[in-house]
């Protein structure tokens, strides 16, 4: 495995989704019925990301998304539009500490295949139409993680109707992410993140993967996830930053549990990622630091973005202790392979969590000032 160089030069940094305003929420449901156009919600949601861009520069981010006003659903929706894919309605359920997610579900209609055409790749070109001179767009979508599972974890179910052996299965995804990720490079993207909670997933007992008898089913799926998201890394352009966020779940400020990095540390320190996104906001279930040192003598390039600030709550976390945590980290690793962000997107499906608009950029607020008082500077670089 190829260690990338060190290209991650961001102290601070926001997960990816924002809170939607009141009109893009309506109009996800008035398209859907008809009561306005493609092109009227088109222009809504256009409209709302161009407001949301200004306010992400004016409160100091270096990096900006399109807060994915674009989806309902963080990873649904993405893989929704991808070839070979069909919508199920209200096929997915989760529950998020007694709050149950009722979403589309997927499965297969055909072997699995980039779309050309993907709804992502128009989106995109908006938003880095929209840019700011000297800002960075950041693109998230869901690693391959959730597409590898199978019983009752399984996004997608029924991939064996279509396919011979998991290992032709396995090869179309990754030429899916390839194919993908090489059209957002050609259109100006140079910073991608790619969502993997259900890293954590085998952790959960909704998986069905604890227990001796499962060890070698978890080794295989652990395997096929390290070889595919290397594949990714190392056939992609030398200057696209990979990022990845890994939570336990993000619906309507509840979580879905989950083990600690500790228990997947063994899976982490074998991703070539250059920036690891980690919930860092609830000490006893995240766990410590430790896990950093060993992601970091195996990915000396990596920089740990750490999640200190909730987006669960409104309460504002202390300046001062969040500099103590930082440096607390610093111990474990270099500072200059830190960063800051909120622990999770505001909103990872268009309902978003328990907090207003205005608490949402007190909490980027927080994480900008935290930041640049830490690292004493007063932009994102060293």
């Amino acid at each position: 495995m190829k260690v990338r160089q060190h290209q991650y030069f961001y102290t601070y940094d926001s997960v990816g989704s924002f809170l939607r305003p009141d009109s893009l929420k309506a109009a996800y449901q008035q398209v859907a019925t008809g009561e306005i156009s493609q092109d009227e919600f088109t222009e809504i949601e256009h409209n709302a990301v161009q407001d949301l861009v200004q306010k992400e520069v004016a409160h100091g981010l270096h990096v900006v998304s399109d807060g994915e006003f674009n989806r309902e659903n963080f990873f649904l929706d993405f893989l929704a539009g991808l070839n070979g894919v069909e919508v199920v309605p209200d096929g997915f359920k989760l529950n998020f500490s007694g709050q149950e997610l009722v979403a589309d579900g997927l499965k297969l209609n055909g072997k699995l295949a980039y779309a050309p055409d993907h709804p992502f790749f128009t989106d995109f070109e908006f938003l880095h139409s929209i840019l700011p001179l000297g800002v960075q767009a950041k693109v998230t979508i869901p690693a391959p993680t959730p597409l590898l599972f199978e019983g009752d974890f399984a996004v997608i179910d029924n991939y064996r109707d279509f396919y011979a052996s998991r290992a032709d299965y396995l090869a179309d995804i990754l030429k899916v992410y390839q194919q993908t990720i090489n059209r957002f490079y050609e259109l100006g993207l140079r910073y991608i993140q790619l969502d993997d909670p259900w890293l954590l997933g085998v952790t959960l007992p909704v998986a069905g993967m604890q227990g001796a008898e499962n060890e070698e089913r978890v080794e295989k799926l652990e395997d096929e996830i390290v070889s595919l998201i290397q594949e990714i890394i190392a056939s992609a352009p030398d200057d696209l930053i990979f990022a990845t966020h890994i939570c336990r779940g993000n619906f309507h400020s509840s979580s879905l549990g989950g083990g600690t990095y500790a228990s997947i540390v063994h899976v982490l320190q074998q991703l070539p990622y250059d920036a690891f996104f980690m919930e860092y906001d609830d000490p006893q279930a995240d766990g410590n630091f430790e896990p950093l040192a060993q992601i970091h003598r195996a990915q000396p390039q990596a920089v740990f973005v750490l999640g200190l600030v909730t987006t669960k709550s409104p309460q504002l976390e202390p300046k001062r202790a969040l500099q103590h945590q930082i440096l607390e980290a610093a111990e474990i690793v270099p500072l200059r392979n830190l960063g800051l962000s909120t622990q999770c997107g505001f909103a990872s499906t268009a309902d978003g969590n328990d907090l207003t608009e205005q608490q949402q950029w007190h909490k980027l607020a927080i994480v900008v000032q935290t930041a640049r008082d830490t690292w004493r500077a007063d932009a994102c670089h060293f």
